[in-house]
Formats: C-alpha cells, structure tokens, sequence
C-alpha cells in the first residue's frame, strides 16, 4: 500500500472491490481526514471516474457524500470524498436485520430528500442499496458511489449495470431509464429496512433478475407483521413494475413518507384499516390524554421560542409563567451560589431569561421535565432508578465533556439523560409491554432488539420521535442516538457530543447491573470498543465516576429523593466502595463544567416541602420590587423594567391577565404593548381605545391619575361606566387599573382583571406593593426621558 498518494497521506484502507480500493486519508493541507476512491489504471477506469466527478462535482447536499477533489497517481485515477464515520446501511442491516418502522421511513425519506435534489441536477443514481448508503455516528443517512450515475437525457445503456436486488425492471429490459428508477430503488430498500430482508431472492443472478421482470412482489407485511396498510401501500407503490404506475417523483414519494410519519394525519384512503406504528399511537395518547406531566407541553413550546431567532424575552418569560411548577423551580435555580457573580437574589422571571440566556432556560426545563416521570404514581417504584440512572448518566457525561472538543457540557448532560427517554416513556405508557422488554433481555437479548420485538420499535427510535415533537433541536437529537458497532474516533464536535454521550451510558449500565466482577469485565470492554474514540484510561474513568457519584449526591435535594432507599444507588455506592450514603453535602465546584446542572444544593428548597411552593403574593411583590430597584441602579433597557414590573403583578397577585397599554402620542391612543395571562396574546391588538373625556373607567383613571380597583364591572354604579369597546373585547368580573402619568400627560396604563365578580382581593399592602411597583416603571420612564 502506498504511503500517499498525492498530497494525501494514506491511514488505512476501508474497503476493496474488483474495480479498485477506497483508503482512509489525511489531508495534510488541511488536517482533515477523507475518503479516497481508486480505480485500477486502465482506460476504462480512467473515463468511469472522471464521469463520476463530473457529475457528482455538481452535487452539494446533506445527504450525499461531498465530493473534494480529483485526481492522478502513478497512471491512476482517484475521487477523494469526504471521510463519514459510521458504517453503511449494509453494515446495520448485517447487524440489526430490520429496523424499527420510524427509523427506517426516516433514512429513506432523507434520501428522497437527497435523490429529488439529484434529479432537478439532471442526475439518475441507478444503484442505490444499503452498501452504497453511509450512516454517520449521528445517524444521517448519505448518498455515495456515483459510478454509474448518468444524465436523464442520456439513451439506455446497451448492458446492465447496478445491483440485481435493488435494481429496476426496465433496466433490466434495457428500455428508457427516468428518474422512476431511483424510485424503485428506494422502495427495495425500504421494504430490506423494514423487513431485514430483500424483497427479491434467488439462487443467482439470472434468477433475481427474472424474479424482478415476473413475479409479484410478496407484501412487507408478511415478513414484518408490524407493517401496517399504510406503510405497505407505500412500499408496492414505489415496487410497481410499470414505471407510470409508481409516484411521478421523488417529492410525491417523500410526502406520503411524510404523511405517515406525521402522528395529527387523517386517514384519507377508505378501507384503511386504522393501525398506526406504536410512536404514532403515542404521540396521540400523549396529545389528547392528560395522564403525562404538564410540563411537556411547555417544554414543546420553550424549544420552539429558542429557536425562533426573533423571538424576545417577553415571549420565552410568558411561556414560562404559563407552568407555575416550572417558574418557582427556574427561580430556585437561578439564585443558587452558582449565579452568586450576579449580585443579588433574582426574583422574576424576565430578569433570569437575561441571565440565563434562552438555551440556558431550555436546559433547565429539560432537567426538570425528567423528574415528572416519577409524577405516575402506578410505576414510580420502576421508574425511579430509571430517572436516576438517566440523571447519572447525564452528570457522568459533563465530566467527560470538561477538556474535550464540546462546545456545552450542559448540551452533553441533557442528551445523556434523554438517551433513554423511549425507555422512560414505555414504562410511563406501556408499563406490561416494558416488562416483557426486560424478561426478553434476561433471556440475552439486546434492549434494542426486544424492544422491537415487543413494540415494533426500539426504545431509542420511540425516544428521538417523542423528542422531535417536543421541539428538541438537531443538536441534540444528534447527540441522543445511540452508537452501533465499532466507536470510531469522531470527526468534529457534534460526532464528539454523541461519542461521549453514548460512553456515559453504556459506563452507567455496567455499573448498575451485575456483580463486581461483572462490573469490571464490563467496563474493560467498553473502555476497548471505546479505545479508538476516547483517550481516557481506566484510573481516569474510575476517578470520573466516582466524582458523579458524590455530584449526584449532592445534587439529590432538588429533586426530593432519597438516594439511600434507591437499589441503584446502592449498586453504585458499593462499587465506589463507600458503605454508607453521602450524607454530607458536596461544596460546590468552582469550574462552570456543567453550568446550570452544577449547583449548591443545599440553597435550593426541598421539592416536596411543604411551604417551598406555597403562593405568598406579599413576599413575590416585594421580591420584585427588589430585583425592580437593582436593575434600575444597573445598565438597562426601558423594556426590561416594564415587563419585570408587569410579571410581578401578574404573578404576585395571581390575575387572569395583566397587559401594559403605552400612549401612541402620533395617534393620541393607548395601545397595549405586552401581557400576560389567558389570552392576553390575542386581546394586544384589540386592547386599544383614544384618549379623550368620555367618561368611562379608562378615561377617568389617566385623566384623574386614579388607581381603580373596581369589584363588579356590572354593579349598577359601574356599568355604564365600561366601555361597548372593552365589553365586545372581553368578559370579565373585575379589573384593576393602574395609569402612569408624567406631568399630568398620561404615558401608560398597567391593566389587570379576574373572571368573576369580586374574585379581585386586594389587600391594603398589596395594594401599596402594586403602586410601588408602577412608581418604578415611573422613575425608570423618567431616567429614559
């Protein structure tokens, strides 16, 4: 083998056909590995490879394989491609005969996505099967060997060419070739995917070929039973042995893919028999039934506001407020000594967001979403070292991330905790089922294959389809896939995420299972599967894990566990060697490894005290009120001010909803700016009405610069002081009205209201912090004016 070829350095070689070799390179210009395809120096080789550069230079898609460069060494021609770690669907398939439904729609509707942009270049494929598809250690699917690629205008070849399984019927005719083809292709592997087998055998080729002109195709179903009506449809389409006969391109393909993945779909075909993959019947159970943690919800909608990049504060602090769980948890976070350098205790919710920062919150929200699990009462005996062990996993795997090319531990512990969500979510749900999962793997099977087995998908797949309609970003989704065969080491940050995420997990089930020497064989077994990816010797990973041990101790208190009743922790303990549990706290560390998950326990109130989340509306005003006046002494926004003071009525005082109006000065009106509460979002644009001397309650608060508190909106003495405006708005029982006038011009107007009549209790120090409050956003307006 030679040393290089080119200016490429050879490491190893990946794999050898008949035409050439594919090596493993590096790039010593610029330090990146690749892939180099040779073929053997003849003038067909020569014309073959350079036709497969020319085509697919033109190609610049996630899924498919990015071509470099091109060139010639000692009388040979080479592509050199970029370098995908991970192993080709052949590989999987090898491995795992069949995957889970979801999983296997998603790699053939990601290809799709890769072949309809190949056509609109003019290209046809021709010779797509499992060996020619590369899946990296995230899991995405790309497109590689162009070899026979041709242009769509270009005549039938005169021999055959491609794979006999996965190849087309007239290509094997020798009749016109149209993008159909690739189509069928795709059907073949899709119908290998999920039935682990191809839908075409024979003995040889000639009887393969003669099988795919003639025979009819033997439904997915019969091999797989959990292929559903749908599903299968899909799959003889695409198989149609007239071309007309099957979808007019990729994109139509792609849809009805996309159709069945989609768990809100219709059934739009009569006579469809009404089977839905198990995801598919999760993801409705969870949308229509109210037995899973409420937290979800919010969790879903804070995902989509981070990613929003014009989303504001106001919109991620109204999500939150939404969850009053949430919202005190979030703020006993945020004052705990980690956030000490920020001087002062922080009281609102505004003002953590800008501390925090949007993907900060996120992560939070995702901590504490994985404690509701244990909310189910019916299996909180088995889902308690299952959180647990997923909470470990996720503190084990920000210390390995400390020192390594990961841009967020914290993105590293919360895809270490999700890993197992499909787990989780399957003892929530399908509680018996889970149990045969386990009498399965006792049995030796891998959890993954029982999984599929009992629900027709593995727990990882159910995981990444429930985090996806949570909203989850790619990120971390990536970092949530579980790694299969080899662990090669990873190229860039992402694949180091999900590298080191895996070795958490696999680390923290070896030690919770087993004795200990069982405990011993396996983590030397990992720390070899591992060796290529991770430096970390085993001294190195004991000393790694025994510190999670007294983190996760010391971090018990948040969530109100009592870690010495908990069999886990007792199996993890007695490995460490230590006889009795950490009953000490842990002082907390001075390094921001893990950032909001690293916290001082010990200032953070017990999650079932009594009193940690009662409502005392006095000491949430007057918290306020402080973080109000310690803002006001910094640099600050205007907006800023408002909306802390907004919250702290809204959620001191517990209003159906609070909005602030501003004057319009051009229009001479007062226009609601933001709000809080029910609906408050969709009375902003209506909440507007004119300055002026009608006598109404509204007018009579700015022109008078009187703090109304009105009992009943309909008490004889008031009735026909409510505006038509304001009644054809809303209906409320009581409201509360609090104007902002500078120099007798009115400027704004805090608003408040209740459902029902005299339901607005306000006491006369509350009513004093509330007016405190409104003289803050006064004093903050004129040191802006």
């Amino acid at each position: 083998m030679a040393a290089k070829i080119g200016r490429f350095e050879i490491v190893r070689m990946l794999g050898k056909g008949a035409q050439g070799i594919v090596y493993l390179a590096r790039d010593s210009h610029l330090g990146r590995d690749v892939a180099i395809k040779t073929l053997h120096a003849t003038q067909d080789g020569m014309g073959a490879l350079l036709q497969e550069a020319r085509i697919v230079s033109k190609l610049q898609h996630a899924n498919i394989v990015t071509l470099f460069d091109a060139g010639e060494h000692e009388g040979a021609p080479y592509l050199v491609y970029a370098y995908v770690q991970g192993q080709t669907l052949a590989q999987l398939l090898h491995a795992e005969p069949g995957l889970p439904l979801t999983r296997a729609v998603q790699i053939v509707s990601s290809l799709l996505d890769a072949v309809a942009y190949a056509h609109a270049q003019g290209v046809l494929h021709l010779d797509i099967k499992p060996a020619n598809i590369m899946l990296s250690a995230t899991g995405q699917p790309q497109i590689m060997d162009f070899g026979i690629a041709r242009s769509i205008s270009q005549p039938p070849q005169s021999r055959i060419e491609g794979s006999p399984h996965y190849m087309a019927p007239e290509m094997v005719t020798g009749k016109k070739i149209t993008p159909r083809a690739d189509l069928y292709s795709l059907g073949m592997l899709l119908y290998a995917l999920v039935t682990g087998q191809p839908a075409v055998e024979g003995d040889d080729v000639q009887e393969v070929l003669r099988k795919t002109l003639h025979d009819a195709t033997t439904a997915p179903s019969e091999r797989n039973i959990h292929v559903d009506a749908q599903l299968e449809a899909i799959i003889l389409k695409a198989l149609a042995k007239n071309p007309d006969d099957r979808y007019a391109n990729a994109a139509a393909m792609n849809q009805a893919l996309q159709q069945y993945l989609d768990p809100t779909r219709e059934d739009e075909k009569s006579g469809h028999d009404g089977k839905h993959s198990t995801l598919e019947f999760l993801l409705r159970r969870m949308q229509s039934k109210s037995d899973f943690p409420i937290l979800s919800s919010t969790l879903s909608e804070i995902n989509r506001v981070v990613d929003d990049e014009s989303a504001s504060t106001n919109i991620l602090t109204k999500t939150i407020l939404q969850d009053f769980a949430l919202t005190n948890k979030l703020l006993r976070l945020v004052n705990t000594v980690t956030y000490g350098q920020f001087g002062g205790k922080i009281n609102t919710i505004s003002k953590a967001v800008v501390i925090l920062g949007f993907e900060t919150v996120r992560n939070v929200a995702m901590t504490l979403i994985l404690f509701e699990f244990l909310q189910n009462k019916a299996q909180a005996a088995q889902l308690k070292d299952d959180v647990l062990s997923s909470y470990f996993a996720g503190i084990l795997a920000a210390q390995f991330s400390s020192g390594r090319n990961i841009r967020d531990a914290e993105e590293a512990m919360i895809c270490s905790m999700f890993r197992n969500l499909g787990k989780l979510l399957a003892t929530f749900y399908f509680f018996e089922e889970s149990q045969e999962v386990a009498r399965l793997v006792e049995q030796g099977d891998g959890e993954e294959k029982a999984a599929v087995k009992v629900l027709g998908i593995g727990y990882s797949e159910l995981g990444v389809g429930v985090a996806k309609s949570w909203n989850f970003p790619p990120r971390l989704l990536a970092g949530m896939q579980r790694l299969v065969g080899e662990v090669i080491k990873p190229y860039g940050e992402l694949e180091t995420l999900t590298v080191t995420v895996n070795l958490a997990n696999e680390l923290c089930a070896v030690i919770a299972h087993g004795n200990a020497e069982q405990q011993t064989q396996g983590i030397r077994k990992i720390m070899k599967r591992y060796k290529d990816a991770v430096a970390i010797t085993e001294p190195q990973l004991r000393a790694a894990i025994e510190s999670s041990l007294a983190e996760m101790s010391a971090r018990a208190g948040i969530v109100s566990i009592n870690l010495a009743q908990s069999a886990l922790m007792k199996k993890m303990r007695q490995w460490a060697g230590e006889e009795e549990p950490v009953a000490k706290q842990q002082p907390p560390e001075v390094d921001s490894m893990a950032g909001i998950t690293r916290l001082d326990m010990g200032h953070i109130a017990d999650a079932d005290d009594g009193d940690a989340d009662r409502h005392d509306a006095d000491a949430i005003l007057s918290a306020g009120i402080q973080d109000v006046t310690n803002t006001l002494v910094e640099d600050h926004q205007l907006n800023d001010i408002m909306q802390m003071v907004l919250e702290t009525m809204h959620r001191g005082m517990e209003f159906q909803r609070t909005i602030i109006c501003v004057r319009d000065a051009k229009h001479n009106v007062m226009a609601a700016r933001f709000g809080f509460g029910k609906d408050a979002e969709a009375m902003l644009p209506k909440f507007r009405f004119p300055i002026n001397t009608t006598p109404d309650v509204f007018q009579i608060a700015l022109s008078k610069a009187a703090d109304l508190s009105i009992a009943d909106i309909n008490a004889p003495n008031i009735a026909d002081k409510i505006p038509a405006w304001y009644r054809a708005m809303v209906t409320t029982g009581s409201l509360l009205l609090l104007p902002i006038v500078i120099k007798e011009k009115p400027i704004a107007l805090f608003y408040a209201d209740m459902p029902t009549a005299n339901s607005m209790q306000i006491s006369q120090r509350q009513l004093s912090l509330l007016r405190t409050l409104r003289n803050q956003a006064v004093l903050a307006i004129r040191q802006k004016m």
